[in-house]
């Protein structure tokens, strides 16, 4: 297996978990008190995650846990393009650091994805909020 398909197979899986942990719509708190350990709380899910789809211009948004400061699925919405983030991505690099979306501050990192032949295909986004 070539290193670049090695790299996006486990960026495919990490990106799957990741959804699967965003998607699941709540992390469980345990809290120890003695020697019980019970649940405490039900807590929002504070990781986001989005697969880009790459047009030759634009990064949108094809699967995505964010939702627009409408409350609305961002889905086919598109990465600005006067971000860090898509200057990283349009040069093949990934981006790890500060990002606002949709109003929100998050502590994000973003991964190109490519073809076989080294096209620019998408990107894999994952962040905490802040």
């Amino acid at each position: 297996m070539r290193s670049h398909q090695l790299v996006s197979a486990r960026l495919s899986k990490a990106i799957v978990f990741a959804l699967g942990l965003a998607c699941s719509g709540a992390l469980l708190a345990f809290v120890y008190e003695g020697s019980n350990s019970r649940v405490a709380a039900h807590a929002k899910a504070k990781i986001e995650a989005t697969i880009f789809k790459y047009d030759g211009q634009d990064f949108v948004r094809t699967t995505t846990t964010m939702v627009t400061k409408e409350g609305k699925s961002a889905v086919n919405t598109k990465l600005e393009r006067d971000t860090p983030a898509y200057k990283a991505l349009v040069q093949k690099h990934s981006y790890t650091g500060d990002a606002t979306v949709f109003g929100r501050k998050y502590d994000a990192n973003y991964a190109p994805l490519t073809s076989e032949d080294g096209r620019l295909t998408g990107a894999l986004f994952v962040a905490v909020a802040e």
